[in-house]
């Protein structure tokens, strides 16, 4: 009698888990003037992921009563130098879309709007990024209308050879079944952390070059 009590209970467990892995959820990803914004919807529940909901004021009232806490100081984030960019164009677009294939068209991409302003502070690099996106860009996307559904795509680059930092307008709506995210997270795992492990080696590569250009320039200068 036990046994089919625990037979039943984990059938009905397993059915849960199963429809809450098929309904659809569905994610909406904004940036534009430097504000992001990430908003989420399951079946009949939704929310603003980012920026986080603002506190009301009893909760705001006790976070000021409270003493700050020291902070520590902040180290500066380093930037992806050009060559770890052009690492990342090469192999992630590869590892996403091996993925994708596996889910049969089930993502559902609506919109696709993507426009980068490309600059590096040089031109040369500039141009180079620029056509290394472009020629990411022409291998890519018929390999991932192939992969996925995608309605209302406007994607655009602009270089500028005259500014130092990128910017870009986005905007993105997927809609994909929670099984779907565990087959693509479980197919990319690997190649993820194979590309994270070279971009690593650039970056550590990078740093020791600076340091040796460093240490010869105050080697040539006895003033330095």
């Amino acid at each position: 009698m036990l046994g089919k009590i625990l037979l039943g209970s984990l059938i009905i467990l397993l059915a849960a888990l199963l429809v809450v892995l098929l309904i659809p959820l569905s994610v909406r990803i904004s940036y534009e003037d430097k504000k992001f914004l990430v908003r989420f919807s399951y079946a009949s529940w939704k929310k603003t992921l980012f920026p986080a909901e603002e506190k009301n004021e009893e909760q705001a009232a006790d976070i000021t009563e409270k003493e700050p806490k020291p902070q520590k100081e902040a180290r500066p984030k380093a930037k992806p130098n050009l060559q770890q960019i052009s690492y990342s164009l090469d192999v992630l677009p590869r590892v996403l879309l091996r993925a994708l294939r596996r889910t049969m068209r089930r993502i559902r991409i609506k919109p696709l709007k993507i426009h980068i302003l490309i600059a590096l502070g040089d031109p040369a690099d500039t141009a180079l990024l620029y056509g290394k996106l472009s020629g990411v860009l022409n291998a890519t996307l018929p390999l991932l209308h192939r992969a996925v559904r995608i309605e209302d795509q406007d994607i655009q680059l602009f270089p500028d050879f005259s500014r130092e930092e990128m910017d870009c307008i986005l905007d993105v709506g997927v809609r994909i079944r929670p099984l779907d995210i565990l087959i693509v997270a479980v197919l990319a795992l690997g190649g993820i952390i194979k590309w994270y492990s070279g971009y690593k080696k650039l970056a550590d590569k990078t740093d020791t070059a600076k340091k040796s250009k460093k240490n010869s320039t105050a080697q040539a200068d006895p003033a330095a």
